[in-house]
């Protein structure tokens, strides 16, 4: 297939899953929320997720041959611990303690099969492409959905600012280097295995918020 189409055919995979979601949104996105004390709890996870994506964007870099992606995971790590910052300071002014939590069964195992892959069009597709644009495409909800408090959409505000500033270069990356029969069926199988990953998650955090169940 050609690269474009194929990166176009990844990108309404991911568009359809989070159309899914419409239907009964996660905790993740707020906008279910009744309490500061539910916010603060996704928040956190959410937190450790800006600090685990700047582990993973910076633990690629040594092993990625190609210098144009190796600078966009460079600038990536680095906007993920601004991120960081900013969902800190939100904690720290509700009176809570950031780091104070311990990452949900499923958030690890995403990440750990994020942290394992080797092949650039893998990465890009499962992480950028599908895990962050998930994520994008549920902080735009939150930001317009009205009920959600200031103190958070402030910092998700600025997050959403730095994604839209980017362009879609997931997609851009894919177009230039997801080529070939091998390469396309890598890249497809990292977002379909992003998307049960991300969706297990989903399902881990609203148990733990709702229910407060770990498991």
């Amino acid at each position: 297939m050609d690269s474009r189409e194929f990166a176009k055919s990844l990108a309404k995979q991911v568009a359809d899953f989070c159309t899914n979601l419409d239907a009964k949104l996660p905790a993740y996105s707020f906008i279910p929320l009744t309490t500061d004390a539910m916010r603060i709890k996704v928040m956190q996870s959410r937190l450790f997720n800006e600090i685990r994506a700047g582990e993973i964007f910076g633990g690629w870099l040594k092993s990625t041959p190609e210098l144009d992606v190796k600078k966009t995971l460079a600038n990536a790590t680095h906007e993920e611990y601004e991120h960081a910052t900013f969902l800190e300071d939100a904690l720290r002014a509700q009176g809570a303690t950031p780091h104070e939590y311990q990452a949900l069964p499923a958030q690890m195992a995403m990440f750990n099969a994020f942290e394992g892959l080797t092949d650039t069009v893998e990465r890009i597709a499962a992480f950028p492409m599908a895990g962050e644009g998930v994520a994008d495409y549920l902080i735009a909800k939150s930001l317009k959905a009205g009920t959600v408090p200031s103190w958070v959409t402030a910092p998700y505000q600025r997050i959403h600012e730095d994604e839209e500033e980017h362009g879609n270069y997931p997609f851009e990356i894919l177009v230039k280097y997801a080529t070939t029969g091998e390469k396309q069926k890598r890249a497809a199988r990292a977002v379909a295995m992003s998307l049960v990953l991300r969706r297990a998650y989903f399902d881990n955090l609203d148990r733990w918020v709702f229910e407060d169940k770990m498991y």
